[in-house]
């Protein structure tokens, strides 16, 4: 699988991604608000073994696991995920990570808008859903400007790395994408 965007392209992550990938999953500030911790360059290579197994979505326990690559350079420089919480309902969730040296840029807006047509043109796909640490600004700027709805804020309903943090849980109906 393979999604082009302008300067983008799309495709599953793999163990020769591992030294690009190393450089936002060994970041702590890019780590921050996401569920796992700062990883080593073998941890990193184990989590890209068990990536190259993420590639569909024909079942509710299936991912798909794709880099963000540059297009210029071929540089992996960032991650998204998507995956089916609820197939009969037609709701799949999504998330992403990028390298902070590519930040402000608007990549995560341009993969996640493809990865977002993706899924709906799929068919499907009813529903789109991201949960973000009320912390975390640019991720509430980034769904927000995609056209995502906040529905609901959850109040100390996760324990992250040692505190409790309160969650946003954000949705995208497809017959609202690319309406607005």
């Amino acid at each position: 699988m393979q999604i082009d965007t302008d300067r983008l392209i799309l495709r599953f992550l793999s163990k020769a991604d591992v030294d690009d990938v190393l450089l936002y999953q060994g970041d702590p500030d890019t780590v921050r608000f996401i569920p796992w911790e700062v990883r080593s360059r073998d941890e990193v290579l184990q989590v890209l073994e068990k990536a190259e197994s993420f590639t569909s979505l024909d079942s509710e326990s299936s991912s798909l696991l794709l880099a963000i690559v540059l297009r210029a350079s071929n540089q992996v420089i960032g991650q998204l995920n998507t995956s089916f919480v609820d197939k009969k309902n037609s709701t799949a969730n999504v998330g992403y990570v990028l390298n902070p040296n590519f930040r402000a840029k608007g990549y995560v807006n341009e993969a996640l808008a493809a990865l977002i047509d993706y899924l709906f043109a799929r068919g499907d796909v009813h529903r789109i859903i991201a949960d973000i640490d009320i912390r975390n600004e640019s991720s509430v700027r980034v769904v927000e400007r995609l056209g995502f709805r906040r529905e609901a804020t959850f109040i100390e309903n996760d324990f992250l790395k040692g505190e409790w943090c309160s969650m946003y849980l954000y949705a995208l109906l497809s017959r609202e994408w690319r309406s607005n």
